[in-house]
């Protein structure tokens, strides 16, 4: 599987869509703006600027734009008379003054309103106020004045051409606005395209695990919080599907328990039954009898047995099931189930050596299934181990972790029984012998130990059968 890049987030993704679209905003107001200066100055923006009517060489530009808005060019003598107007001169201005022409120079510009400028229009006998910017151009040097109403040009900041009735300013504005929103458009439709891939391949995938689909696995490319968002349902679709598993073979290992049941107590019901039936009919001799009602006490003790350790084993499966935890000395415990057993070990021939510390060993532990624990694996050892003449019980603590291992030195158990030896109705004889174990022992004994939170292990090591049992300490 390839190594993800370092991934955006959707934060930063929608940054980058709006700064993007920021820039196209930018980027097309210009655009449109100098389309449409364009298009008024007749296809020469500069026709649009007032100082860029006369050109350099004193010729002069296309005059219609300034025609348009009210405008003309007036070229002076060196004495500051009119010598010719180009355009409809909107006043009765024919000469400057040398005053007057040292002010437009300074400044670039001059105020026609101090001098009553008549409109043509007859009707209305108005004034109104008139700028103008001086060109010195061409050689020999030729003294240009552009004109232009006050009131259409903000020489200041800005510069404003239109026409009367502003429709070129609606214009521009209508298509800005149309502009605006095909680009917001078409950036909510990619946020969109690219937000819905990974949420329909979510809603698909969840829809497959609705439906009993149990291998789905989603893998798609996208921001981080959508990756993390696949990661997660990958591994809830894993954990969903090996929580089925397990509890599939959960089912199969309570069916298996039960035919094994069914077919360990078949036979001493049996027995049962043949001795009743013998007994009833008149069948036994006298000398006879305490043996008959023997082996139906015996029979029927196993059939306890089994039926009790299912139970357990039934119990302890639970997720319900709460031990009885306490503080306890450990070594205590162990100490006491030593004592108990040194007796039948030591009358098969065989040496006992026990090594358990003087110093207590805290641990939270149900007494009762704890001993019951180490019960049992002195019992194996004590009842499997039929070539040794040892038996060996140490106890140690270490990283509040406690230790305890129980060995002897009888000939290593089957490899190919090691990894089941802790299943239900495992036993480790080739032939079913129902005079021996139940082949629960062990199974329970795991369960208990992960009930506490710790672990049960076979080893073979230094020629020895070893059970390690690892508890955690109280600290």
């Amino acid at each position: 599987m390839k190594k993800n890049k370092r991934k955006k987030s959707i934060f930063s993704r929608l940054v980058k869509s709006y700064v993007i679209f920021l820039a196209l905003s930018i980027f097309l107001y210009f655009a449109v703006a100098v389309i449409f200066l364009i298009k008024m100055g007749n296809g020469d923006v500069g026709n649009i600027s007032p100082q860029s009517i006369v050109q350099k060489d004193g010729s002069l530009n296309d005059l219609n734009v300034l025609e348009k808005n009210g405008g003309w060019v007036e070229e002076l003598d060196n004495e500051g008379n009119v010598i010719n107007i180009y355009g409809n001169q909107q006043t009765n201005k024919a000469s400057y003054t040398i005053s007057e022409l040292a002010n437009l120079l300074d400044l670039g510009y001059i105020d026609y309103d101090n001098y009553g400028v008549i409109i043509k229009n007859p009707k209305e006998q108005t004034k109104k106020s008139y700028s103008a910017c001086v060109r010195c151009v061409g050689n020999p040097e030729k003294v240009f004045l552009v004109c232009y109403p006050s009131d259409m040009v903000d020489y200041k900041i800005t510069f404003q051409l239109t026409g009367g009735n502003g429709g070129s300013a609606g214009s521009f504005i209508l298509v800005l606005a149309a502009l605006f929103l095909t680009e917001v458009l078409l950036i909510s439709l990619y946020l969109k395209r690219h937000i819905d891939k990974p949420i329909k391949q979510l809603m698909s995938g969840m829809d497959e695990v609705s439906n009993g689909e149990r291998d789905v696995v989603l893998d798609y490319n996208t921001d981080k919080e959508f990756e993390d968002i696949r990661d997660k349902f990958n591994r809830m679709a894993r954990k969903l599907k090996e929580s089925e598993e397990e509890k599939h073979q959960i089912e199969q290992r309570r069916n298996q328990m039960l035919l094994e049941l069914a077919h360990d107590i078949k036979n001493p019901v049996a027995s049962i039954k043949s001795s009743v039936t013998a007994l009833n009919e008149g069948l036994v001799s006298d000398d006879k009898l305490k043996d008959y009602y023997r082996t139906i006490d015996m029979k029927a003790e196993r059939i306890r047995t089994l039926t009790e350790d299912m139970n357990t084993s039934l119990k302890l499966e639970s997720d319900s099931y709460e031990l009885v935890r306490e503080e306890k000395d450990v070594c205590e415990i162990v100490r006491r189930i030593c004592v108990e057993f040194y007796e039948d070990i030591t009358a098969t021939g065989k040496d006992f050596d026990i090594n358990i510390p003087e110093e207590p060993c805290m641990a939270s532990v149900d007494e009762k299934l704890f001993g019951r624990v180490i019960n049992n694996l002195l019992a194996n050892a004590n009842k499997y181990n039929s070539s040794g003449k040892l038996i060996v019980l140490n106890l140690s603590s270490e990283n509040s972790e406690i230790l305890i291992e129980v060995m002897d030195d009888g000939e290593a158990i089957d490899e190919e029984f090691v990894p089941k030896m802790f299943d239900e109705f495992a036993r480790g004889d080739k032939t079913r012998k129902t005079d021996g174990g139940t082949g629960l022992g062990l199974a329970i004994s795991r369960k208990i130990m992960e009930k506490h939170n710790g672990s049960l292990k076979y080893i073979r090591a230094e020629e020895m059968n070893c059970f390690c049992v690892r508890l955690n300490a109280q600290t």
